[in-house]
């Protein structure tokens, strides 16, 4: 029971563990890794055909000369795209510092013409808190129709999988740019378009990533602007317009690819917020409650089961919750935390296998040594299935007890050397106990040159009093071939008597904590002791009692030698003399 208990305190232990490790965010990355993986189990999916991206890449760098360009090629751009009747244009590039005063007008103008660009403003962050704005000019800002800051973070591994879709700045709120091309072009307030998105504890939203590179339509700056392409493709759609060329370094890492165009991580965004298709959180308690209930049928359950039975539960429980975990962010798009349990599931299985390793197989030794000279192997495998079947104390339940005696042992030591003596007995003794293990019974004691053993303890036997007379049948069997052989060997012959008795008596270890015997007391087992020395009275081999008679009857041959009164029993009683096998 103790060894349960710790096994019990160690499951416990276990969810305590990954709670705090999971509250301190110890964790946070291979949960960060693990949500990449599905991911990419889920694999890239198509966003909507709405957004175009207008990439400053190689031959528009090759075409306009090196960055930053005049913004009189801007200006052209956003007339260009007006005149192609775009929906939304999204600036992912910074006006914030005056250049050219003729080519900031044009741009200034353009804008104001259109009413459909959506421009950045450009925070100096730091411990995600906006410190200083670099806002374009107020020109822009009054003909934009939006304004929104590009900013966003990668998580510890330098990874993009989340955006702050507000930022504060001196007590005003801002959008982050895709929220604000997204509500321009939804043509609704950006705060009504964050309302609808799910924010985890920090205020930060899931980046819907799509796929890699490319996952978007790209078109060159320079072919838009050289008109090289049919206005329908650019027709009501949202145009962003953002770096693609390597040499621009606006990229960074996403669970799709390791150097993305940052503007396709505003894509994403956008894609997510108009389909309403965002990865959402559970429950705030969703993650303590896995922890916990996993936790609590894992240590419930392996302390009781075999080590073959262990591994499958806990393959199984780690399989279901792999398949719930995926199965609700591929079919459900949420989010559940998968790491941390996982971690519990692996941990309570190696703490509590290992323990009861440890302590089972310590177990087991001491179970051999103490067991392995009076019981059959076959009986101790069945014990060591449920060693607490021999803790200290006793139970009443019906046994059957035999007792085996060798007659005249005293005058054959008198005529023999104990060296002679010593032998015969050992040998004796080693064919009696074979016969004892062979039917399964527990050897009690070698009471001198006595054999005691019992059946139906400490494994149940339906069958415990035809094992029990069967023993004695072949005991005398076995002597009369030991007997032929001590003959040839001219050796001294010894003849012995059983008695067989079935009934209620106390099984159990008595003794001390530090020293016990497995044994059976009660006057049931009085009575078999009597049974066997009554053999010398009657001149017989084996005597069983009515009681066993009752339930061998139809399994051995018998003579009835009527009742006898036994010490302690107030009524006489019937004995049989077993004569063999039917």
């Amino acid at each position: 029971m103790r060894r349960k208990t710790i096994a019990y305190l160690l499951g416990a232990v276990a969810v305590f563990i990954i709670l705090i490790l999971n509250f301190l965010g110890t964790l946070d990355l291979l949960e960060w890794k693990s949500y990449d993986f599905r991911l990419q189990l889920r694999g890239q999916k198509e966003p909507t055909g709405e957004i175009v991206i207008a990439a400053i890449d190689e031959p528009s760098l090759a075409r306009y000369g090196r960055w930053p360009w005049d913004r009189s090629i801007h200006a052209r751009m956003v007339d260009r795209l007006t005149d192609f009747d775009v929906k939304t244009i999204g600036f992912d590039v910074f006006f914030s510092e005056k250049s050219n005063p003729r080519s900031d007008r044009l741009l200034e103008e353009a804008i104001a013409r259109s009413r459909r660009s959506v421009s950045e403003v450009y925070f100096e962050v730091e411990n995600m808190v906006a410190t200083k704005a670099h806002p374009p000019s107020d020109a822009i800002i009054k003909g934009s129709a939006g304004l929104g800051y590009p900013y966003v973070a990668p998580e510890m591994d330098g990874i993009i999988r989340k955006i702050m879709p507000v930022m504060r700045y001196k007590d005003e709120l801002y959008p982050h740019i895709s929220i604000a091309v997204a509500a321009a072009y939804l043509g609704k307030p950006w705060k009504e378009v964050v309302k609808e998105i799910p924010l985890d504890n920090y205020g930060e939203m899931l980046v819907n990533h799509c796929g890699g590179f490319e996952t978007y339509k790209y078109i060159s700056y320079c072919d838009i602007l050289d008109a090289k392409i049919d206005k329908e493709e650019l027709k009501n759609k949202i145009v962003l317009l953002g770096f693609a060329a390597s040499g621009l370094y606006d990229r960074h890492a996403t669970p799709f690819s390791p150097t993305l165009p940052g503007i396709e991580t505003v894509a994403n965004n956008i894609n997510a917020c108009l389909n309403a298709d965002y990865i959402s959180y559970p429950s705030a308690w969703t993650g303590f409650l896995s922890i916990v209930i996993i936790g609590c049928i894992l240590t419930v359950l392996l302390p009781k089961l075999s080590p073959w039975k262990s591994t499958a539960l806990t393959l199984v429980v780690f399989a279901l919750w792999s398949g719930i975990c995926v199965y609700y962010f591929i079919g459900k798009q949420i989010w559940i935390q998968y790491i941390p349990s996982t971690f519990l599931i692996f941990l309570s299985y190696i703490s509590i296998t290992s323990w009861r390793f440890i302590t089972e197989e310590k177990e087991k030794r001491w179970l051999k040594k103490a067991f392995g000279q009076y019981l059959s192997p076959v009986v101790i495998t069945e014990i060591m299935k449920n060693p607490d079947s021999l803790a200290l104390g006793g139970k009443r339940q019906e046994l059957s007890v035999l007792f085996s005696d060798i007659r005249g042992f005293t005058t054959i030591s008198e005529a023999s050397t104990p060296e002679e003596i010593v032998a015969l007995l050992n040998e004796y003794l080693t064919k009696m106990t074979e016969i004892v293990f062979k039917y399964e019974g527990t050897l009690d004691k070698f009471i001198g040159d006595a054999v005691m053993a019992f059946w139906n303890a400490p494994i149940a036997q339906e069958d415990h009093a035809q094992r029990a007379v069967f023993c004695a049948i072949e005991m005398i069997e076995e002597l009369a071939i030991l007997q032929d052989k001590w003959r040839a060997e001219n050796k001294p012959i010894i003849d012995i008597g059983i008695g067989v008795n079935t009934g209620e008596m106390v099984v159990g270890n008595m003794g001390s904590v530090d020293k016990m015997d497995y044994t059976v007391i009660g006057d049931n087992v009085n009575l078999g002791a009597r049974l066997e020395s009554l053999n010398k009275e009657y001149k017989t081999h084996i005597i069983i009692s009515e009681s066993t008679y009752k339930l061998v009857k139809d399994k051995v041959k018998v003579k009835d030698l009527g009742t006898t009164k036994v010490k302690g029993k107030a009524k006489p009683v019937e004995i049989y003399e077993v004569k063999g096998r039917k």
